[in-house]
């Protein structure tokens, strides 16, 4: 019986054992994401298509970006990974004013920047993007974008990424908190032409950004039993066993 006794135990505090491991904590990750917030000026001053894609009009300076902080209650917050990505796309148009035809390339170039809320400079990004035009007429004397020694382009986009990951704890403590961290956005776009000693030219440029911000973190360990309170279970299972075993041995 003794024997049967410790059996018993020796199950039950098994089990007892797994139940406290499996409360130890484990990794895991939390994203919060946002992107550009256009401004009054720009659903006046963006065309529908862009607007209702989420473009703004270069230039952007200073847009705030806002990521709710990690609230310490929800675990201890390991590491900080940062993604950022944006969009310059531009619609324009050019004259060849050559007398002669040309090969003319339309180049899009431009400079996202991410930084945190004290104004360090986290992300500088630099895209760039080009469209080639072949046998652009010679001048026709005038400048209105129309015909053969003209061209118009919609939709020329330059897009960049870029992601960074922090596990620095003097880092970390600026995402730990109950409020929003407000990062900036900064967007401007250049365009120049090549292949004309002659053209004239427009473009309307514009811009959005995505941030996305993932926070790694372990859960707040849980309370693990006792030694005393293990075994206590361990008892109980043992003989709550010992008391099946006696009541199938008095059927028998």
């Amino acid at each position: 019986m003794k024997a049967q006794l410790l059996t018993g135990l020796t199950v039950a505090a098994a089990v007892a054992g797994a139940i406290a491991t499996a409360e130890i904590a484990n990794a895991n990750t939390l994203t919060r994401r946002t992107v550009y917030q256009q401004t009054q000026f720009d659903r006046e001053n963006v065309p529908t298509n862009y607007l209702d894609q989420g473009y703004g009009r270069t230039d952007i300076l200073n847009s705030t970006l806002s990521i709710q902080q990690f609230r310490p209650s929800q675990g201890i917050l390991r590491s900080v990974t940062i993604d950022f990505s944006g969009d310059i796309t531009g619609d324009g148009g050019l004259e060849n004013g050559d007398a002669q035809s040309q090969t003319i390339t339309a180049n899009l170039l431009g400079d996202l920047e991410l930084r945190l809320p004290d104004g360090t400079s986290l992300f500088d990004l630099n895209p760039t993007n080009s469209r080639t035009f072949e046998n652009v007429s010679r001048s026709d004397g005038r400048r209105d974008f129309v015909g053969n020694s003209a061209r118009t382009f919609e939709g020329l986009t330059a897009s960049a990424f870029g992601s960074r990951t922090f596990t620095d704890s003097s880092f970390l403590q600026q995402f730990m908190g109950s409020s929003a961290m407000n990062f900036t956005f900064s967007a401007t776009a250049t365009s120049s032409f090549t292949g004309s000693g002659n053209v004239a030219s427009y473009v309307d440029t514009f811009a959005r950004s995505a941030l996305m911000v993932t926070y790694e973190y372990e859960e707040l360990p849980r309370q693990i039993p006792e030694p005393a309170t293990t075994l206590g279970l361990g008892l109980v299972a043992g003989l709550g066993l010992l008391s099946q075993k006696k009541k199938i041995w008095k059927k028998a």
